[in-house]
């Protein structure tokens, strides 16, 4: 909000009221959105392998799913709670009692995240260099009696609780000039 040397620099300075950067961020992700500048591409890779197949640097959380319950969003959905990946306690070389989670022939030390492709749960591991995954970025559905929402999903519903126009009254500054950055 305050003009700063750097900010004298801009090519536009939007004197936003103390506090209210959150409405603003908030604003313009409404409008990047309704808007559809957004990347879908980056946007749908769930893990690295998917962000090595398209060309991209990194990968994004924006189709992982999200429990939510009594309207209250929670953790990550993991493939176990639907029955994708099966716990089980085996031996370690030293005999020690560890936990396991298998899809298919593949063992993990820890559960995979879920996320959407065509409407069909897919399990995944982030970090995956080999098998790619790429997912539905608007999810708002139960998946085996589990509600879920992709964190895509969830932005757009925290951005879209208000008006462009009341976000920009929570700033205090013309749509306009919300628009125009």
């Amino acid at each position: 909000p305050r003009l700063s040397k750097t900010a004298a620099k801009a090519w536009k300075w939007v004197p936003i009221k103390p506090g209210a950067e959150g409405a603003m961020a908030l604003a313009l992700i409404r409008w990047v959105m309704e808007n559809k500048r957004y990347d879908v591409k980056f946007l749908a890779n769930a893990n690295k392998a998917a962000a090595i197949a398209d060309g991209e640097p990194s990968w994004s959380n924006a189709s992982w799913l999200v429990k939510v319950t009594d309207g209250k969003t929670g953790d990550f959905l993991r493939a176990q709670e639907i029955g994708l990946t099966k716990k089980e306690t085996k031996k370690d070389k030293d005999g020690k009692d560890v936990t396991v989670f298998t899809l298919g022939s593949n063992e993990y030390a820890y559960d995979l995240l879920v996320c959407l492709k065509d409407g069909r749960p897919v399990a995944f591991d982030p970090n995956d260099e080999k098998t790619a995954v790429e997912g539905d970025l608007m999810v708002d559905t139960r998946v085996d009696g589990v509600t879920v929402k992709s964190s895509m999903q969830l932005l757009w519903e925290s951005a879209s609780s208000k008006k462009f126009d009341e976000w920009a009254k929570i700033c205090d500054v013309r749509p306009s000039d919300l628009e125009d950055l």
